[in-house]
């Protein structure tokens, strides 16, 4: 009995699922019907868009609703208009916006911010290469949603020290951040640090930061003490010090680094 239930059950999940790859690939022809179905049936569907990249700013309001946590954009093309939609998304947990190809100039801080205002519960936002994105944005996140635990704006070049301080005083529980390839110095990774989030980052990733100097890895080592991921290679005027208050970190044991990645000039 268990096992022909179990085959009807495999039987009939597979039918399910053949039935929303099916309506996906006819969107053309389905998509006015998308937004009757359940919120289950919706998240199907939705789940095979996004990773096609069929998501797009006129469709996506019809795939949503407010019980969805998470929410991964990176193959799509989106805008600002289509963040307004997602604001509906009350529980929304984690948001994945970075861009998988091409960088993102059509998201921007103004749009950034609504989403923000609208789903505080966020802990994981992910905005790679969003190029328009400025401290503004990240201040309003810091703000915002104080369960914040990853964050990723690398790439996002117009980010300076602003936004880390305000990640610093406000983020208490941010765990991994990558601000790499962006215009944040040593004053910006020491006031992220020394704030309320140091004890608990486990992750930085500073690679590509032209402005920062032994004094912001040093800094890493000394104010987060369970840090195990330190990327910061490219960065020249980081010198042979860093490497040095590496090893004296390892000599006094602690939290092993698991991964640490730095340039030889």
């Amino acid at each position: 009995m268990a096992a022909f239930t179990s085959r009807v059950y495999g039987n009939t999940t597979t039918l399910l699922n053949a039935c929303v790859d099916s309506v996906v690939r006819h969107l053309n022809v389905n998509e006015n019907g998308i937004q009757d179905l359940p919120p289950n049936l919706k998240d199907k569907c939705l789940y095979l868009m996004t990773k096609r990249g069929f998501i797009t700013d006129s469709n996506i309001k019809k795939f949503l609703h407010d019980k969805i946590s998470v929410l991964d954009l990176s193959e799509c093309t989106i805008s600002d208009v289509g963040l307004g939609h997602i604001s509906k998304c009350f529980n929304l947990r984690k948001i994945d916006i970075n861009s998988a190809k091409e960088s993102r100039t059509e998201i921007s801080s103004e749009g950034i911010k609504k989403l923000l205002s609208a789903c505080p519960h966020l802990q994981t936002v992910y905005l790679r290469r969003c190029l328009n994105l400025t401290d503004d944005a990240i201040i309003s996140l810091s703000q915002h949603c104080n369960q914040l635990r990853y964050l990723n704006i690398g790439g996002c070049r117009l980010i300076t020290d602003k936004a880390m301080e305000a990640l610093g005083q406000n983020s208490k529980f941010l765990r991994s951040i990558n601000f790499s390839k962006t215009k944040v110095t040593t004053e910006g990774v020491v006031s992220l640090v020394m704030g309320n989030c140091g004890k608990s980052l486990k992750e930085i990733h500073m690679d590509g930061c032209h402005e920062l100097t032994d004094e912001a890895v040093e800094a890493a080592l000394q104010f987060c003490p369970n840090l195990t991921i330190l990327l910061f290679h490219g960065c020249p005027k980081i010198t042979d010090k860093s490497r040095e208050a590496l090893e004296q970190k390892s000599m006094e044991g602690g939290t092993p680094m698991k991964q640490v990645t730095w340039t030889i000039y």
